[in-house]
């Protein structure tokens, strides 16, 4: 040590760089201290380099913090952060990356190993740079990969920082450049900031965290293994609850891991068919997937509880983590084609918010270009399904706009209220010609809806509409039978037709075999071909052109028209 100190003593006294110093801090050229990726003003060179590693650091630190947020506006904000300290990271690299072109263009002779590995590691950070920005600007649902993107850019940042600065810090603290006390306080501060983050107790404990909080730890752990949930029929998923939020006072979401493996490819729209058991006894409903189709995890619905809904019920007030399902799908056509609809509007009433949240998570995780109104009725602003969210998706998605309507606002309310009608919509929009509209809520919303949109010259081909609940009951007293009959050809039986029942319910009192799902007509599980006769459809969503022309109806929105004969 004492050899190294004279040397670099001998090299400041004589203005010339003496032979040891060379070899021992990589042969670095003549008044190149920091290696060609940094300036040689020793403040600037050090200030940059120490910034550079940083903003690196804390772009990684603001990444898991991301990753683990449950709150949608905390989530936005750290990501906002995130993107501002990618700028001025890549501006700072920007500035070196010139340092480094001027300071190695004019060599002549061949540069010694260590720059040319310091220039290596600067080339090596441009693709995962580039890659980054990629994923950030366009390709939003591989965002799993700006972690480890991350963590390499920054390794690779304290490196050609290091490898430059590092030397000519040890020297300068060999000869005293450096005053003790200085060099003191950077270890203290170095070793309480580490010491913090290793030493820090968790934010919760265990014993601190809710049970259901500590069976989603366990389920998303585990919930994976082969085994942990039963094999579910042909055709179907076995969905395990990992996690419940609440969004409204009577409306929650329920997220749902899948199982390993499962294919499962819905549209931005679509819906899922849930076979519930409740007290012992399976219970058919269908949810809208309200979750982005790029997730390929999980599956969320977010089911609104009706005064009298025996499982929406069941499902705010009683289902747990850990609970199985079993759940086919997806369904529908009620879906958001990218390659179709580059203009759309959607008008959403309470719980009809669910297929359209889907849509505009789609269009947020791709970064489309889509333009996007939406129409949501409420009854008063405490009802509003994903408000936060709703609300950070307007500033993340760059043509969306979101407009609520109240129909009972509360004092201070500022936006508009009432009904869906003409006004409103020609008020908002300003071109209608181009639109596809999609229509999601109670049947009184759509059916005004529709008939506006009609008065506004909307064809029907530009209106597409989704549903919600199956087909009244009959009452007791309503079961007379008829003279005509339905022939179930394949099963052997012939049943008197029964006055305003369905077909499928018909097969079910005999005791007839269909299978069968959303009892919607739309997912099409209950397409039987006619072979005689007529069948006049409720709807006819869930069927295909194709099975259209084959002579297929769907049976649970299918009435006999007079005596019909079904290949069932």
């Amino acid at each position: 040590m004492v050899e190294i100190e004279q040397v670099y003593l001998a090299a400041v006294c004589h203005g010339q760089e003496a032979t040891g110093i060379k070899h021992f801090f990589g042969g670095y050229p003549r008044r190149r201290k920091y290696g060609p990726f940094m300036p040689t003003s020793s403040i600037i060179g050090l200030s940059a380099g120490f910034l550079f590693v940083a903003v690196a650091g804390a772009n990684v630190w603001l990444v898991l913090e991301s990753s683990r947020s449950h709150d949608v506006m905390k989530t936005a904000r750290l990501m906002r952060n995130h993107r501002l300290l990618g700028y001025v990271f890549l501006a700072l690299f920007a500035v070196m990356f010139f340092y480094m072109s001027l300071r190695v263009s004019g060599a002549k002779e061949g540069l010694p190993a260590p720059i040319i590995l310091h220039i290596a590691l600067a080339l090596v950070l441009v693709p995962l740079l580039l890659l980054k920005v990629v994923i950030v600007r366009y390709y939003k649902k591989y965002s799993a990969l700006l972690l480890p993107l991350g963590l390499a850019i920054f390794v690779l940042s304290f490196l050609l920082v290091s490898i430059a600065a590092f030397p000519e810090l040890l020297a300068a603290l060999i000869i005293g450049k450096i005053p003790v006390i200085v060099s003191a306080a950077v270890i203290a501060a170095a070793t309480i900031v580490f010491g913090s983050l290793f030493l820090r107790p968790a934010r919760m404990t265990s014993s601190e965290l809710p049970a259901s909080s500590q069976a989603v730890d366990r389920i998303e752990s585990a919930g994976r293994i082969a085994g942990t949930v039963p094999p579910p029929a042909a055709g179907s998923l076995m969905l395990l609850l990992a996690r419940i939020d609440v969004q409204t006072h009577d409306t929650k979401t329920l997220r749902f891991l899948l199982p390993t493996n499962a294919r499962f490819s819905p549209r931005p729209g679509q819906f899922m068919s849930f076979s519930w058991i409740i007290n012992g006894k399976k219970v058919p409903r269908c949810y809208s997937i309200c979750s982005s189709p790029s997730q390929s995890s999980y599956v969320e619905i977010t089911p609104k509880q009706a005064p009298h809904g025996h499982v929406s019920v069941f499902l705010n007030q009683q289902a747990e983590v850990g609970l199985i399902v079993e759940a086919s799908g997806p369904f529908g056509q009620f879906c958001f084609d990218e390659s179709r609809h580059k203009d759309i509007v959607l008008i959403a009433g309470g719980s009809g918010i669910t297929p359209m949240i889907s849509m505009l998570r789609y269009i947020d995780d791709r970064c489309l270009p889509t333009n996007v109104t939406l129409f949501y009725f409420v009854r008063s602003p405490q009802d509003v399904i994903f408000d936060k969210e709703l609300e950070a998706l307007e500033s993340s998605i760059k043509n969306f706009r979101r407009i609520i309507i109240a129909g009972t606002p509360a004092a201070g309310w500022r936006g508009p209220t009432g009904h869906l009608n003409a006004d409103l919509l020609t008020s908002n929009l300003t071109d209608l010609e181009h639109v596809t509209f999609f229509l999601c809520g109670p049947p009184g919303l759509m059916e005004s809806g529709r008939k506006i949109l009609n008065s506004l010259g909307v064809s029907e081909a530009r209106i597409r509409q989704e549903s919600f609940g199956g087909q009244p009951s009959t009452a007791p007293g309503e079961l007379a039978a008829t003279d005509d009959v339905v022939d179930f050809v394949r099963s052997h039986k012939t049943c008197k037709v029964l006055r305003n029942k369905t077909v499928l319910e018909i097969a079910e009192i005999n005791d007839v075999f269909i299978p069968s799902s959303c009892r919607q007509g739309q997912c099409g599980t209950c397409a039987v071909r006619v072979l005689r006769g007529s069948v006049r459809m409720d709807r006819e969503d869930g069927l295909s052109t194709d099975y259209k022309d084959r002579g297929y109806v769907l049976t649970c929105v299918g009435r006999p028209q007079g005596t019909v004969e079904l290949d069932a």
